[in-house]
């Protein structure tokens, strides 16, 4: 027992240093489920988890451990009830829909009881005139039996015509709130450029469709030094205003969005060469220097990425695109690295 307890009192830090990171993994790892299940808040979800973590650096104290552990519980109670809140609105404005049918095909059915109410009291009528003998009287019956029968079906005819460009009305204000709900749903919520979802949905689609297309992986460097320094409300700054000129070097039909964190992709119509040359734009465009907004005022800040680039072969799934595009990112973040050393 005496051996044991030493063991264990030898290996605590080894032990303390696991568990710390097993706690950072499964907090990534639930950011990563979160943006998933419910999109629209997955990216705040990430960006509060992200915080954590960077708070629980080595050594970290029981009372950090323990603070780091209910703000998580907490962020995650306000989200999970955020996204039942987001189910709930879903489920109301379908329901919406559904009543809005229902009441139009409850109109249609009053309508058609009425006239056909009338249609039976005029055939009543039309039988009785077989008994009259004043032939004048019989000719004024089916004159006015004519005239109302002829009303009759222009009412419908009217009502008929109303009711379709009433319920054409509802339907398209309908469709229009579904439209919208679906373009956010497929919007990075920070910085208004496609989220992980939509570009997820476009490569898939790009790669069915079988033409030549190229996807640019752009991870910009040193964006945590940032937000150590000025606050994660001025690295969202920084993210929005990168992500608007980056949206400014693609036409529409290239896709341009946010793969996360400080990582954006695009999807763009051209082969290496071009896609080489556009990297190249952005380098010279949207890279540089940016003025962002801290809590002591304005400043300047350099912003520099590493570009991978990788044109789709015409037969690899988007994974393994996706991971060539990484790989060069990777690279050329080395490459950079090295050179600054050896500028130093």
């Amino acid at each position: 027992m005496i051996s044991l307890r030493k063991h264990i009192d030898e290996h605590r830090e080894a032990v303390d240093e696991f568990a710390l990171t097993a706690f950072r993994s499964s907090l990534a790892a639930i950011a990563r489920c979160g943006k998933r299940a419910v999109p629209p808040l997955g990216q705040d979800l990430s960006r509060k988890l992200e915080q954590i973590q960077g708070a629980l650096q080595q050594p970290v104290s029981t009372d950090a451990l323990t603070a780091a552990t209910k703000r998580a519980e907490a962020e995650l109670a306000l989200w999970a009830d955020l996204a039942v809140r987001l189910h709930e609105d879903n489920e109301r404005e379908m329901r919406e829909i559904v009543r809005a049918v229902a009441n139009a095909a409850e109109s249609v059915e009053r309508r058609d009881e009425k006239y056909t109410s009338q249609i039976g009291d005029l055939s009543v009528k039309l039988r009785s005139i077989a008994s009259l003998n004043d032939l004048a009287m019989i000719r004024r019956s089916i004159v006015d039996s004519a005239a109302a029968l002829k009303t009759c079906v222009e009412q419908m005819a009217a009502e008929s015509r109303a009711s379709v460009t009433e319920l054409s009305k509802e339907v398209n204000h309908y469709r229009d709130r579904l439209r919208e709900s679906e373009r956010v749903s497929m919007l990075d919520t920070l910085t208004n450029v496609a989220n992980r979802r939509a570009f997820e949905y476009q490569l898939q689609a790009r790669i069915e469709g079988g033409s030549v297309f190229s996807l640019l992986m752009i991870d910009l460097n040193d964006f945590k030094s940032v937000n150590d320094r000025y606050g994660h409300l001025a690295g969202d700054d920084l993210l929005r205003q990168f992500a608007s000129e980056l949206l400014r070097q693609f036409s529409g039909d290239d896709l341009v969005g946010r793969w996360g964190g400080d990582e954006f992709v695009v999807l763009t119509t051209c082969d290496l060469k071009e896609a080489h040359a556009r990297a190249d734009r952005i380098r010279h465009w949207a890279m540089g220097e940016y003025k962002i907004k801290t809590a002591n005022g304005t400043v300047k800040v350099p912003l520099q990425g590493s570009i991978g680039v990788a044109q789709w072969n015409g037969k690899e799934d988007g994974v393994t695109l996706l991971a060539r595009a990484d790989a060069g990112s990777y690279d050329a973040k080395g490459s950079s690295t090295r050179a600054t050393r050896g500028a130093a």
